[in-house]
């Protein structure tokens, strides 16, 4: 069983966010990977931020991919912590009410939360506590100030987020972008924390540190910055691997075909070679995600087996 915690998937997207790219990945793009993989499912999280894409997702594209391809995709809602109007107020309660009628839908998790806003502004809050009363885990985005990238605010260090995850003990975090991953290692750089830091990873970095401190704090491996955080220092992450077994999650983030992503060709070596167990291979690559959404895993097995590995162009 292999499980993709961080896939962007359209039905038939048509729009490149830049001359030199393709566009985002189709259902289609997206099963081919998989099958060649050997992933039987992946969660498809949302993109509402107009910062990430200049093509928003509605919840009726999400299910119908589901829909298409009953067991192979696993949905995340997401909203916009700005989500005001003259008839919605962005408090905890009104978040619920859009919540819960997501999670009726079948809907897992929220994300990838990716708004450019401080970890502690208001509204942001207000989100973080209607996701854990209704139980939806969150992956994140995170940034700095100065960068031009997305995803939530914070300074060096993370102490916001470390408030953050105080706050609310009960709600699931994971992970994820170039300022979370550039913080596994306690020698960080500014330009770091939007880019793919080289070297040897120091210890004592805070991403280690929260982890061990804060039981609902997660990481996913996905893209350029997870892979990056493993491969700068294979020594370190095979150590980071054992100790975090319970608490990593394979991803992918494959937003277009020409990415490279090499993974789970990484992780399999690693396997084979004795570097990490089978047993944190197995928790890294489908059962840590299994158990934080419930996921009936037989029941994917059955979706799998009946042919909806097939796919359309």
């Amino acid at each position: 069983m292999l499980i993709d915690a961080h896939a962007h998937v359209f039905i038939d997207p048509k729009i490149k966010l830049f001359p030199r790219h393709t566009t985002f990945m189709s259902a289609g793009q997206q099963l081919s990977i998989m099958d060649r993989m050997g992933i039987e499912v992946s969660d498809i999280l949302a993109l509402v931020n107009p910062k990430t894409t200049c093509v928003m997702q509605n919840i009726g594209e999400i299910l119908a991919i589901c829909r298409n391809y009953l067991g192979r995709f696993i949905p995340f809602c997401n909203v916009g912590p700005r989500l005001t109007s003259t008839f919605f107020n962005s408090d905890a309660k009104n978040f619920v009410f859009i919540l819960e009628q997501f999670k009726s839908l079948g809907f897992k998790g929220l994300g990838e939360l990716a708004a450019r806003l401080y970890w502690d502004d208001p509204q942001v809050l207000s989100l973080f506590e209607a996701c854990q009363e209704v139980g939806f885990p969150v992956t994140f985005h995170t940034t700095i100030e100065e960068s031009k990238d997305y995803g939530l605010i914070d300074e060096m260090g993370f102490p916001r987020f470390e408030k953050i995850l105080q706050k609310f003990p009960a709600l699931i975090f994971i992970g994820h972008s170039q300022a979370f991953w550039a913080e596994i290692s306690s020698e960080v750089k500014r330009e770091d924390k939007w880019g793919y830091p080289v070297g040897l990873v120091k210890p004592k970095g805070v991403v280690e540190r929260l982890m061990r401190k804060y039981s609902n704090l997660y990481a996913d491996l996905s893209a350029n910055s997870g892979f990056n955080a493993l491969s700068r220092d294979p020594k370190h992450a095979y150590e980071f691997i054992d100790e975090f077994q319970d608490k990593l999650l394979f991803g992918l983030d494959y937003c277009s075909p020409n990415n490279d992503r090499p993974l789970l060709m990484w992780l399999t070596d690693a396997c084979r070679n004795n570097l990490i167990s089978s047993e944190a291979f197995e928790k890294v690559t489908w059962k840590n995600i299994s158990r934080i959404l419930e996921l009936d895993v037989a029941q994917i097995a059955i979706g799998v087996k009946n042919g909806n590995s097939t796919y359309d162009e």
